[in-house]
This record gives C-alpha cells, structure tokens and sequence, in this order.
C-alpha cells in the first residue's frame, strides 16, 4: 500500500533535497565565475588607463612677479610616462598687457621615459601692466596636450612718501600720482597721537574691503610704521583714515 506525501513534505523536499542543494551550488559557482570576471575586467581597465602614455609640466617658479621694463627666467620641465615620446611644441597664452614670453628650446625631443627643460623668458616692455594674469604653459606631442599655469603680476616703479595723519588737519599729503602696477611705500606717522589707519577706497564705499590696501594701526609721532602696497586699479580713488572719515586724499592711476 503506498502512502502519499502530504503537501509540507514535499515542499521541503523540494528546498531541502538533493536538487535544491545541487541549484545553490550551482548559483554560488555562477556567483563565483561573474565576481571573477568583474575583478579582472576592473583591473585590466585600471592597468590600461594607468599604463596610457602621458606627460608631466611642472616650472621652477609658483609665481612671477615682474617689474615694467625689465626681463626673467623660469624653468619648464617636461616628464614622460607610460612610453609617451616625441617632439613636444611648447606654447604661453594669457599674457598681460606688453609681456612677452619666449622659449630657449620651443620643440624639444623626448625620449620614452626621459625628461626634457626649456628655459621661458618673461619681458615686460615699459608700458606693461597687469596684477591678475594667469599665465598658461601648454606642451603638446602626438595629440597629447598637458599644462601647467602661472600667476604673474607687474609691477612698476616705487615711490616713498612721509605721511602724517590727524584728526584735525587729516593727511599731509592729499594727493599721489601713480600708475597701474606702481608701488606705493608710505612712512606713516600720527601728528596727533590718535590711533589712525590708511586704506583706499577702490569701490567708493568708503570702508576698507578685502583687496583694497589696508594698513596696520599707528599712533606714533616720531616712529613711523611703513606700509606699502601695488596700485592695482586705473582711475581716481579716495584714500582714508579707517576710523576718521574726514581724513581724505586722492590717489590718481593711469595707465602705463
């Protein structure tokens, strides 16, 4: 007489039995073999993107300050990677006003794992000007394009002047001429033993702001505190006493 299973049995013989057991082996395996592939799919692409030829630009300066009329030189060093070779074209852009730049090498050879310099002369003509350039070194071989940049600023001639402030009477000098990339120094003395501070006004709001010269405190009468400070605006700005608004000057920028 054979007996029939009741529904629960074989519901869990069909999750317990040799066949479930044998289709979670078979999942895990399945499992195995995708995570497998993932791994080396993953690796084989980093390799192949790490292993890309490439170059390195770096310069021998962070920054460039430059006076009008006068000339410098950087350092341009070109690193390859990854088997990258050739004739590199070397190029500047975003130049200021009046400045020049010229390569003692423009289209050096590289070697596959080697490194090349060219040595970048920087010239300010006497009527250069600009405080916020980026200068932007570009190196180019085989379709390859890298950069690297360069803040520059030019600055011009100096001028000094004893300045003496006081409530009362305000500035003793009312009036600096300058042009944009001047520096200004000023010797700065309180006739009236008054706390006073210089700033310019390049906004016409009449209160310091960041990138406008602000100078340190002073109150002395006979020991001069120097501040200085590029004139980096072409126009005609008021200069103050941060805390006495009735001390005013005029600080005349022209173009260079």
């Amino acid at each position: 007489m054979t007996r029939n299973r009741s529904p629960a049995r074989n519901e869990q013989m069909l999750t317990t039995g040799p066949a479930a057991r044998g289709a979670k082996r078979r999942e895990k395996l399945v499992a195995m073999i995708v995570g497998v592939i993932l791994i080396v799919g993953i690796g084989t692409s980093v390799f192949i993107f790490s292993s890309r030829p490439d170059l390195t630009v770096s310069l021998s300066k962070a920054s460039l300050q430059i006076q009008r009329g006068t000339l410098q030189t950087l350092q341009v060093s070109i690193v390859t990677k990854n088997l990258a070779s050739g004739q590199v074209s070397l190029s500047t852009s975003n130049l200021p006003t009046n400045v020049t730049a010229s390569f003692s090498n423009p289209a050096p050879q590289i070697q596959a794992g080697g490194s090349t310099k060219s040595n970048l002369t920087i010239t300010a003509g006497e009527h250069a000007y600009g405080q916020n350039s980026t200068l932007t070194i570009t190196a180019t071989t085989n379709g390859l394009t890298r950069q690297a940049t360069l803040p520059i600023a030019v600055v011009g001639n100096t001028y000094n002047y004893n300045i003496g402030g006081s409530y009362t009477s305000g500035w003793n000098i009312t009036t600096i001429n300058a042009v944009e990339g001047d520096v200004i120094v000023l010797h700065q003395t309180s006739t009236d033993s008054l706390t006073h501070a210089f700033f310019v006004d390049y906004n016409g709001n009449a209160m310091p702001d960041p990138n406008e010269p602000l100078s340190s405190n002073f109150n002395s009468q006979t020991v001069p505190i120097t501040f200085s400070f590029i004139v980096t605006q072409v126009g005609t700005f008021t200069y103050y006493c941060r805390y006495h608004p009735n001390m005013t000057g005029t600080l005349h920028s022209a173009m260079p």
